[in-house]
């Protein structure tokens, strides 16, 4: 009997011990989580972007999703790896945004808009430096003495620009009072310029060198002597309440304009180049033009009605 009671005993003890041995791994994982315990590995971040699978490098999502890449990269060693993730195109900036404001979505690059969802955040580094604040025209051949005589905002709200119904620079057209005609298809501008749809189609300095090249066969080509200009810096967005890639991004442009990566690869393409040179000769007319997002009030309305053709 005493055998018995000393066994029970012992393994009441023993039962203890696993026990207490079972809550201290628990208490150890809690404060020390798996990746961390593996020789200071950081769990890879998946970064998920609305975004086509294949680009040509003069496509607009090109040069941002290089950079993209450069970032994430300068910040492998503090913030750990990543994956890039690709879902389908949501051209409606809109529906875009609200993938953003659910989690569905991490990250886009826009120009500044004040009166973009409350729950995204601008990373605030021009992307594009000073090149998107400044516009140009594609026109048709025979139309340049027509621009030529244009002096003031006055004189060009007597022409009609195409320009895209969900972009956001429409709303800096429209506010300035600059009649438009609205497309949807981006392509579709094109056409209808050169079908006499309206007078001329307005574009980014750092977009228009390829597209003139790409439709000299319509007898389009670039105006020469004016130039649109109002206050759009392009930035990264992202959810505010994903803090940890707001400041990874944060950090990676940093680093990539303190080590001179950022130049270089902004550098590498022509049209930006082209752009620079053509801002620094300072040879054409400027056009200022107000940009809503930076008064300290917004329009009370559309100060030009705008017409939807198709």
């Amino acid at each position: 009997m005493l055998f018995f009671v000393r066994l029970l005993s012992s393994r009441h003890a023993s039962l203890q011990r696993i026990y207490s041995m079972l809550i201290l791994g628990v208490a150890l994982l809690t404060v020390c989580p798996a990746t961390s315990l593996a020789d200071g590995v950081k769990p890879e971040m998946t970064v998920v972007i609305s975004r086509e699978k294949k680009l040509t490098a003069d496509h607009d999502d090109y040069y941002f999703s290089q950079l993209l890449e450069l970032v994430l990269n300068k910040t492998v060693a503090s913030h750990g790896p990543y994956h890039i993730e690709l879902v389908p195109v949501m051209p409606i900036t809109n529906r875009l945004l609200r993938e953003i404001e659910l989690g569905r979505v991490d990250i886009t690059w826009m120009p500044y808009n004040i009166n973009a969802p409350a729950q995204l955040m601008p990373i605030k580094v021009r992307l594009l430096k000073n090149l998107s604040d400044h516009r140009v025209f594609l026109i048709r051949a025979d139309d340049q003495a027509r621009f030529s005589a244009i002096n003031t905002i006055e004189d060009l709200r007597r022409l009609r620009g195409g320009i895209g119904s969900h972009w956001p620079d429409r709303l800096v057209m429209e506010e300035n009072g600059l009649p438009l005609v609205l497309s949807l298809s981006y392509f579709n501008l094109f056409k209808m310029l050169s079908s006499k749809r309206f007078d001329y189609y307005s574009r980014g300095v750092h977009q228009v060198l390829p597209e003139v090249s790409a439709y000299a066969d319509k007898g389009l080509v670039l105006e020469q002597e004016l130039l649109l200009r109002y206050e759009n810096p392009v930035y990264f967005y992202v959810n505010k309440s994903n803090t940890q890639l707001a400041e990874r991004l944060s950090l990676g442009l940093k680093i990539a304009m303190d080590d001179g990566s950022f130049d270089a690869l902004f550098h590498q393409f022509e049209n930006f180049n082209w752009a620079e040179a053509m801002l620094k000769q300072a040879s054409r007319r400027v056009i200022p033009l107000s940009n809503f997002s930076f008064a300290d009030s917004p329009p009370k309305g559309l100060a030009h009605p705008s017409i939807l053709p198709d």
